[in-house]
Formats: C-alpha cells, structure tokens, sequence
C-alpha cells in the first residue's frame, strides 16, 4: 500500500491545466468487497443483491464502486478528507509533487472565461509567450464563447508529448492568436519574489507541494542579494501541501523549537522543529480565508514565536493532517489521520488565526486578487508600510 503524508490541497478559484490521463481500471463489484465495518458492509450487500436481481438496466460496475467509495468518505462528515478515482489519482499525485502535464499556465474560470493567472517557468506556455493576464479563447477547435470554458480547458488537457493548438487573447473578445506548443510534464511554480522598493521584498508562497521549499529558499536568498532588510510574505489564496516543506521553510525563520505536532489516533506524535539558526529580519505575513492547512499554521508560528505581524482577514481553521492511501485498485482515499497543533500547542480546528492587523478588500479586488497590481493590493500596502 503506497501512502502520501501532506496536508489538503485545494485550488479554490485557480484551475491548474496541468491534467494527465490515466487508464481506466477494471469493475469491481460491491458484492467483492471486504467491509470491516458490519453496518456498512450489510446494507451495501444486500442493495447490490437486489441491484444485481430486480435491476433492468445495465450497472456500470466501476461507477457504482466509485460512488459507493464517495458517498463512505462523505459519510464521514470530515470536508478535509475524500476519495480519488483511479482515473484521477495520476494527476493528484503530479499537483501534490509539485508537477503537472499540460501546457504549464494556472487559470480563473469563475467569472465564465480563462484567465491567465500564473505562467509555471520553463514551460510550453511560456515557450509560445503566454503571459500572465491573457485569456485562452479556444482550443482544439472549440471556443469558450461557443463551447464554454470546461471544454476548453478538457481540450487543452493531455499527454506529454503530444501537441495542442491553443487561442489566446488580450481580452476576452479580442483578436486571437494561434499557439500551437506540446504538451509536457512541468514543475509547478510554487513560491517566487520582487522588491516593492529599495529595502522590502516580496516573498509570494503560491502552495507548499513538493519542491517548493528549495523554490522558497532560491527566493529568499535572491531578495536577500538584492538588498532586502524587510519580508513581506504572502500565503493568501493558498491550499496548503506537506508539512515537510512548510517546516523546511519556517527554519530559517524562527528560533530553535518545535514548528508543530501532529499525534494520531493512537496518541504517537511526530514533531517538527527548528534549529537555532534563524534569520533575523522584520516580516509581516499576509492572511485570509483561503489561507488553509500548511499556510496557516505557516503564519501561526511565525506569529506564536513573535517573528511576524499578520496582515489581512481571519483564516479558515483546519486542525487535520491528511494521508493519500492507494486502494487495490489504482483509486485512493486522501484521509484525516493525524491532528496536528501549533507551537504552543494549539489546534486551529474550527478557530483559526486572527490577524494582528486586520485588512480586508473590496469585493472587486477580491474578484481580481490574482491580478492586483501592488499598489492597487491594500492588504500588501498594510503589511508594507508597518515594515517600513
């Protein structure tokens, strides 16, 4: 059995076309299945029975299985834990170590179109010159306007190493462009900086998959030789990843101690820590709602050790640690396992963290949060300005 320790992935608004194809595993029948669980197991065998006696149609026995597995999962009533399909699971295992297959862009579809808002470096996209902020209009001979935009983007998703025809735009209405690139297997552009003047920089962690601690640190060392003596760091929009790669982050941040504990059913706890190396500058991290898992507990210790002012609005409050379980079958089940507690031992568990500087944006700059020009980003402006 394969198993996966990180923390829940989400990508809220964000659409990675970074998708893969996987080969179709074979039905399983419920009655096949082993329940441990003799509630569960009774009432799943005796609906399959009157299913496969009574039933006139044809039963698509994957599907059902599929379903079943979903609805157990749900049943659980833990929103952090869910079941993958076998069809699925190849490219979650890609997202959550810090790959993908595709052209190599991250996209907006909330507002109906594809927007443009992260372009991965070394990338067929970026090859054919996409840019943050175009719109893809078409692809594989559809059109969002004609096809919508989940077609488009199924269209553009693939295998490497085959070739996609993709139209891409300024505007949503304007003159497109034909992009003809191939498709490949990319690293995620994780975690990146600027200087907002002579001595602030901006560190952005976009997730904490696998890779994007020596992102991080590339980052850092950069803004660092470019005569930063301040840090801004942005975790808003941000679903989480491992926590090996958010406590190899927070190393150098904080003080020798522990960074958080996890503990299982059984009580056995892992703890994480720091040593008493630490870089000793003025930070403020950036904070909000989707700031969830690894990126809040990522400003909790930060904020428990007094090593940063927290800038922007209320987080979510996640207290459990998953772990991705391959089933038999190719499927697997991404399952809360571990509770996992602050420096100090707190869990965020339906709490969260209140920042120390509350900033909220308007609802038009929270629709356009990806694009925001730092000057036009208040919460960024706040967390500036305090450093200066």
């Amino acid at each position: 059995m394969k198993e996966l320790r990180e923390m829940h992935v989400t990508l809220g608004g964000a659409l990675a076309l970074c998708l893969v194809t996987a080969a179709a595993t074979a039905g399983i029948c419920l009655a096949s299945m082993a329940w441990g669980t003799e509630t569960v197991g009774s009432k799943l065998r005796e609906l399959d029975r009157i299913v496969s006696e009574q039933y006139v149609g044809t039963v698509d026995e994957q599907a059902v299985a599929d379903y079943a597995a979903v609805g157990y999962v749900a049943g659980l009533g833990d929103k952090w834990s869910s079941y993958i399909p076998a069809e699925e699971y190849e490219a979650y295992q890609l997202n959550s170590g810090g790959k993908g297959c595709g052209i190599g862009v991250t996209v907006i579809t909330e507002t109906g179109d594809i927007h443009v808002s992260l372009v991965y470096d070394d990338s067929p996209a970026a090859a054919a010159g996409i840019e943050k902020g175009d719109y893809i209009v078409g692809a594989e001979g559809l059109t969002v306007a004609q096809d919508g935009a989940d077609a488009v983007v199924d269209a553009i998703a693939g295998k490497a190493g085959t070739e996609v025809t993709v139209s891409v735009a300024d505007t949503p209405d304007g003159a497109a462009r034909e992009l003809t690139m191939e498709r490949a297997v990319v690293t995620q552009k994780m975690a990146w900086g600027e200087m907002l003047d002579d001595t602030v920089g901006y560190l952005r962690i976009e997730n904490f998959h696998e890779g994007a601690a020596a992102q991080f640190q590339t980052a850092l060392d950069d803004l660092l030789d470019a005569g930063a003596q301040a840090l801004v760091i942005d975790v808003r929009h941000n679903g989480g990843g491992r926590v090996v790669e958010m406590s190899e982050m927070l190393d150098p941040l904080l003080p020798e101690g522990t960074i958080m504990t996890l503990r299982t059913k059984d009580g056995t706890e892992t703890v994480y820590e720091s040593d008493a190396e630490m870089l000793d500058l003025p930070l403020a991290v950036l904070v909000d709602a989707q700031s969830i898992s690894a990126a809040e507990f990522f400003a909790a210790a930060l904020q428990e050790y007094d090593r940063a002012t927290l800038v922007g609005t209320h987080t979510t409050g996640k207290g459990r640690a998953q772990q991705t379980i391959e089933l038999s079958d190719g499927s697997a089940v991404n399952l809360s396992v571990e509770e996992y507690f602050t420096p100090q031992g707190e869990s965020l568990a339906g709490v969260g963290i209140a920042p120390d500087v509350e900033v909220a944006l308007s609802d038009a700059q929270a629709v356009d949060f990806y694009f925001l020009d730092p000057q036009d980003d208040p919460q960024l402006q706040q967390a500036a300005a305090l450093l200066r």
